[in-house]
């Protein structure tokens, strides 16, 4: 993710040089590219931001019937993650507004970066054969909880969590009262990554068909200068939909919308 950071920065002072003849002036702290002036409509292209910064708690988490963790009696995965340590990050790369008096619409392209903590700390998730339990090719494959001593004797018995990350595109729909504004909106995200990890010793494997390829979301927020709150509820399952039907309720700061 770090990597993502950097590279993301260094495309955004990139297109800052390329745009150095551009006219750029200050709106709320943050930089624009003022499209069109002198008319009713206000357009205006942002770079960077808002980002989001939330906590994540699965709802609707049953196992879908008929599926593995329902034939393997695995109450997963409702119970099973820490709100308080399951994190969400999102960058808004580009953000287009268009303005019509207290009226702003905006669409950007955004970055979310979603970790799950374990609460069962010693717990992460391997592909393995329902009936044989071995982790080797066959038709039962299946996405299950397994515990980490039985790979890693030496584990500390911390940070294991599953993470899942999408680039997508955000709808927003706002009303501006000047310094606060008051917004709703809807996304749709394609599933970039998704991975198992842990940490000491350090442990990362790929997990990708865990998630569900999209996500769809709703959201709304409220905002006073640059700081804000905001609450999103996936309309699609996290995990695949033959596995659950879990759904995200996010719910966070947002700064810079």
């Amino acid at each position: 993710m770090k990597k993502m950071l950097l590279t993301l920065a260094a495309l955004a002072l990139s297109a800052a040089a390329i745009a150095q003849d551009i006219d750029f002036e200050e709106l709320d702290g943050f930089n624009k590219i003022e499209i069109s002036t002198g008319s009713r409509v206000e357009t205006e292209l942002g770079m960077g931001l808002p980002m989001y910064f939330g906590w994540t708690s699965l709802t609707e988490a049953n196992a879908n019937p008929g599926g593995p963790w329902a034939l393997m009696n695995t109450v997963f995965p409702g119970t099973h993650f820490d709100v308080g340590k399951s994190f969400m990050y999102g960058l808004q790369l580009v953000d287009m507004h268009v303005r019509y008096k207290m009226l702003d619409l905006s669409l950007g392209l955004r970055w979310t970066f979603m970790d799950f903590t374990f609460k069962n700390s010693a717990q992460t998730m391997r592909k393995k054969d329902m009936y044989s339990g071995s982790y080797s090719t066959g038709e039962g494959w299946a996405w299950l909880p397994v515990p980490i001593e039985s790979e890693a004797a030496k584990y500390d018995g911390k940070k294991s969590k599953i993470h899942a990350s999408y680039f997508g595109v955000p709808l927003r729909v706002g009303l501006d009262f000047g310094s606060a504004e008051v917004y709703v909106g809807a996304s749709i995200e394609m599933l970039t990554e998704g991975y198992t990890k842990y940490k000491r010793p350090r442990d990362r494997q790929k997990a990708k068909d865990l998630f569900n390829p999209v996500r769809a979301t709703v959201e709304g927020g409220f905002s006073y200068g640059n700081l804000g709150i905001f609450v999103m509820y996936g309309l699609t399952p996290l995990f695949s939909p033959d596995l659950s039907d879990a759904k995200t309720l996010t719910f966070g700061l947002l700064f810079g919308l």
